[in-house]
């Protein structure tokens, strides 16, 4: 089977391109038979999403190296993850799509973003048309978890298959360890309003009216100004420290320090954060939001606790609660390192991947 692979790989540091990442390390350990186009559109967390003449010129120059490998390389399948529910992205999508569907080449669907399928009320009746042509009956269709799967259901897939995410395994002290006299609260990914960034300062600042002892940590690059005023003005009332993005040891470092992973998102194309499993794999308890694909993770009273978007004392009554029930801390902790060890350590989701891409290849063997 010879795979075409156009997506994402860091930078920028986000959970899809990461993952991604990971999925093209296997497949090249198990000696697939592949090509990568990389999509660099943007260079920045921030830019994901915007339009840009840069953007337009890497779109054409990605556009050219496609229509090479579909003639030249001729691929039994095209890997490809679609955008979350945005126009421009969508667009990008299209353009890329319509050359492997009009030449029918099979296809592979990775959802890593969620809700694309809703943008489809929205459109006009002729872009309805190349929607439904782009998207509509992949032949494959890889989610991450089974809230994940609306969009493939919605754009008829014919057929799904579930692989979660895998995360690398770190290390992780002893579940239930407590940073005394402090408790940290950390947050990590885009410091975006949607990410819940601002909501993550509202929750640490109800708490510590409560426990002064309660403080925050977040990591990530700050998007726009309107949440670069609201961390800033936190650091110089002591709620939190900003970290920035970090990678390798220094996050590390960053995520055995903290006591609970706190990731109130509302994000327009989330699904199934990747960031949630990295805390589990330090045994991290996470208070989250119920959205999207983050139920599927997050199992409130095992693993953490879950709440409605926006529920700021919903929250904060589970931060102050972890922080002061240790036995109640110790076996939330436990569960979400046992989580991370079952369900999305490395090899599992190595495994998975092969044996998911190994299938594809049954119906050209027969």
């Amino acid at each position: 089977m010879k795979l075409l692979i156009i997506g994402q790989t860091p930078p920028p540091y986000g959970g899809q391109s990461i993952n991604i990442a990971e999925m093209i390390r296997v497949l090249e350990k198990h000696q697939f038979d592949f090509r990568l186009i990389r999509m660099n559109f943007s260079d920045e967390m921030s830019d994901i999403g915007s339009a840009s003449t840069k953007k337009l010129f890497r779109l054409f120059l990605i556009l050219f190296k496609l229509l090479k490998s579909l003639l030249l390389y001729r691929p039994d399948y095209v890997y490809y993850p679609p955008a979350g529910p945005d126009k421009v992205p969508m667009i990008r999508d299209m353009m890329l799509l319509f050359p492997v569907r009009l030449f029918r080449f099979k296809t592979i669907f990775h959802y890593h973003a969620g809700g694309i399928a809703s943008l489809y009320n929205f459109l006009s009746p002729l872009m309805r048309y190349f929607f439904r042509f782009c998207y509509y009956g992949a032949d494959c269709s890889i989610c991450l978890s089974q809230l994940g799967a609306t969009d493939p259901e919605q754009l008829l897939s014919k057929k799904t298959v579930y692989i979660p995410s895998g995360v690398a395994d770190h290390g992780c002290p002893l579940p239930g360890k407590r940073m005394q006299p402090t408790f940290t609260v950390l947050f990590a990914g885009v410091c975006k309003e949607s990410k819940g960034i601002l909501d993550f300062i509202a929750v640490l600042k109800l708490c510590r009216k409560q426990n002064p002892y309660i403080t925050g940590c977040v990591m990530g690059k700050i998007f726009a100004e309107k949440e670069q005023k609201a961390i800033l003005q936190a650091v110089t009332e002591g709620i939190l420290r900003f970290e920035g993005v970090q990678t390798g040891e220094e996050k590390t470092h960053t995520f055995r320090q903290a006591d609970v992973f706190l990731f109130p998102s509302f994000f327009e194309a989330e699904n199934f954060p990747t960031v949630i499993l990295e805390a589990f794999s330090f045994g991290l308890p996470v208070v989250a939001t119920t959205w999207r694909g983050i139920p599927d993770q997050v199992i409130p009273g095992q693993n953490g606790f879950l709440h409605p978007v926006h529920d700021i004392e919903g929250m904060a009554a589970s931060i102050l609660l972890l922080a002061a029930n240790t036995a109640c801390y110790a076996a939330l902790s436990a569960n979400a390192r046992h989580d991370f060890e079952t369900r999305y350590a490395m090899p599992i989701f190595e495994r998975t991947i092969i044996e998911e891409f190994q299938a594809l290849q049954l119906p050209a063997q027969v």
